[in-house]
């Protein structure tokens, strides 16, 4: 998405088109907070349940309530904090939408959102809303990033702002990692096929030693990867994935593998390093990309997200501002652990492999 500010004239300031207005208007109702949004529709479905003139509108409100805030994951402001703006075209938009609309009405799709948003009630309960953050409830295990070469980091941080999914704590520190070129780009071609996706099939690698706790395999990866369809028709939005459970109460879940290439089962022991699965684009995932978190507990739906700490990582950051910011600096100064933010481009320190044309990376993503 375009920050529109390359065409500017002289006009004055002050001047706005009611086009820009709109605009304006939209921008500051997509960052609202998630509950403000949810809540407001909400309500409005059960004050409309109380009439007879307005009751037949309650569907259309409550369908609002779940609907818009996935929505507005897929706007950015016209000047992101951190630098990082997602590129999605009004077109990928609608068929998000459309689609996402058709997910939340299936049978998978309703229960779903009530395992998502109910289960944030055991967390709430446990932390009694002192959620684990950057200073606390720090993560013991020590993590390398879980593939080979430099990726980008496409989506996540440790702040508010930054963050993958803030308002669900069970991915509020999640992180989703692509392959770009020197371009930004993350395949070749037009992107209408799943092998032009530089990060599609790539080996995905256990974090740190530990136990396999879970796995899911036989999910398809969805063909139509950059078009703004969601997969509506799977019933877990993580796709294939592997869940390892390292020191007590730290577990990683790596999401959206390739179906077939779940190579663990539960209750492997597995090695730091070790392969897990492939890159691939199942469950919900605009295209192929890896999604990780550490959760405080093995369960998806009722776990909290803690704050990964990459040991050894490679990291470069075209925007200065990121090094000074507090949240970024490595904690009690240990240089070697490092947090990491959208638009990173991360490698593990004796990788290896180089990325296709990594020479000078324009930020670019979709989201997912």
């Amino acid at each position: 998405m375009t920050n529109g500010t390359t065409g500017a004239s002289d006009a004055s300031e002050g001047a706005r088109s009611p086009r820009s207005v709109l605009r304006r208007v939209w921008l500051w109702v997509a960052n609202l907070n998630f509950w403000v949004i949810f809540g407001g529709f909400s309500g409005l479905g059960l004050l409309a349940m109380q009439t007879e003139r307005f009751s037949p509108l309650a569907v259309v409100f409550f369908l609002m309530a779940g609907i818009l805030p996935m929505v507005f994951q897929t706007v950015g402001s016209d000047e992101d904090e951190h630098g990082y703006e997602y590129e999605i075209s009004n077109r990928e938009r609608l068929r998000y939408v459309v689609s996402a609309l058709v997910w939340s009405i299936t049978p998978w799709g309703i229960l779903t959102q009530i395992l998502q948003f109910g289960g944030q009630l055991f967390a709430m309960r446990r932390y009694r809303r002192q959620y684990p953050s950057h200073d606390y409830r720090l993560p013991e295990s020590d993590l390398t990033l879980p593939f080979d070469g430099q990726w980008t980091v496409v989506n996540g941080g440790v702040t508010e702002e930054t963050s993958h999914s803030w308002m669900l704590v069970s991915q509020r520190y999640a992180y989703d990692f692509f392959i770009t070129d020197g371009d930004g780009a993350s395949h070749t071609g037009d992107g209408t096929d799943l092998e032009q996706y530089y990060a599609f099939g790539e080996p995905i690698r256990a974090p740190a030693a530990g136990r396999v706790v879970a796995t899911k395999d036989g999910l398809r990866d969805h063909p139509w990867p950059g078009s703004g369809w969601l997969e509506w028709r799977t019933w877990d939005i993580r796709g294939n994935h592997v869940v390892l459970e390292h020191a007590d109460g730290e577990y990683s879940l790596l999401a959206h593998l390739r179906e077939g290439s779940v190579a663990v089962s539960a209750g492997d022991h597995v090695e730091r390093g070790e392969v897990l699965g492939e890159c691939g684009n199942s469950g919900h995932s605009g295209e192929p990309h890896l999604h990780y978190q550490l959760q405080d507990n093995p369960n998806f739906w009722t776990a909290a997200s803690l704050v990964p700490q990459f040991r050894d990582a490679t990291v470069t950051r075209d925007d200065g501002r990121r090094d000074g910011h507090e949240f970024y600096r490595p904690p009690d100064g240990d240089a070697s652990v490092a947090y990491l933010w959208a638009g990173d481009r991360v490698a593990n320190a004796d990788s290896e492999r180089v990325p296709p044309e990594q020479s000078a990376t324009t930020d670019r993503s979709r989201s997912s």
